[in-house]
C-alpha cells in the first residue's frame, strides 16, 4: 500500500476533523484525497493523527520532502507574492515584475556609471 493510501485510511479513520469525506464538512481533506504532492497539507493531521503510526509518519516525511522540492514557494523579488516554482533559479513571478526588475537594475547600474564618469573627469 502507498504511503498516501495508508495516511488517507488513516485520515478517515482517526481524524477528528474528518465528516463525510471532507475535512470539518465544508472542504475536501488533501489528505484523504491525496493531493499533498501538489503542495496542500494538513497541519491538524500532522500533528494530532499522524504521531500514532510512527513509521507512516516517518515515510509520509520522506513524501512530503520529495513533493516540495519539486514545488518549491519564493518570494517575488518585485511585488513581494508568493509563487511556486520547480525551478530554483527564478526570481520573479512572471514576466512583469522580471521585465520591471531588469529596468531597476539598469538604473542603478546606470547610475553608478555616471558617478564613476564624474569622478575621473575630477580627478583629470
Amino acid at each position: 500500500m502507498s504511503v498516501l493510501k495508508a495516511c488517507s485510511k488513516l485520515a478517515e479513520n482517526n481524524c477528528a476533523s474528518f465528516i463525510n469525506g471532507k475535512c470539518l464538512g465544508d472542504i475536501s481533506c488533501p489528505v484523504f484525497n491525496q493531493v499533498i504532492c501538489e503542495g496542500l497539507r494538513c497541519p491538524y493531521f500532522e500533528t494530532a493523527v499522524l504521531p500514532a503510526d510512527k513509521n507512516l509518519q516517518e515515510s509520509y516525511s520522506v513524501e512530503v520532502l520529495k513533493a516540495t522540492a519539486r514545488h518549491s514557494s519564493k518570494k517575488c523579488k518585485g511585488c513581494g507574492n508568493t509563487f511556486k516554482t520547480d525551478n530554483y533559479r527564478i526570481q520573479y513571478c512572471g514576466d512583469r515584475c522580471r521585465n520591471h526588475g531588469k529596468k531597476k537594475a539598469n538604473r542603478i547600474a546606470d547610475s553608478k556609471y555616471r558617478q564613476n564618469e564624474k569622478s575621473a573627469l575630477i580627478k583629470a
